[in-house]
């Protein structure tokens, strides 16, 4: 994400780019890993109007947001909980993720 550019709180609601399915974020800032890397996303989403189902979470950059149809609740808690988190990221500096488009799944 580029440093001059804002996460979507919590709540939002998005379409991303190649697919009409609106997403909403439930997680910003991530940190993923598997047996190969550690990677950060921007965002976590789940589906909506479904919400979360088992244990799938979708993985996105802010660049990849097409449409903002909501805007979530924010407020000072949330917007010091998102400072540590960038803190944490600069420190920790893991790479950002290139995720595959929507289309490619």
């Amino acid at each position: 994400m580029d440093e001059t550019e804002e996460f979507l709180p919590l709540g939002s609601v998005v379409s991303l780019a190649g697919n009409e399915k609106q997403m909403m974020v439930i997680g910003r800032a991530l940190i993923v890993e598997d047996e190969d890397a550690r990677e950060s996303y921007d965002y976590g989403f789940c589906l909506y109007p479904e919400g979360v189902e088992g244990d799938v979470i979708i993985y996105a950059n802010h660049d990849s947001i097409d449409e903002v149809h909501f805007r979530g609740f924010e407020c000072v808690e949330s917007l010091f909980q998102l400072d540590c988190q960038r803190e944490l990221l600069s420190i920790l500096d893991v790479p950002k993720a290139d995720p595959k488009p929507i289309s490619a799944w």
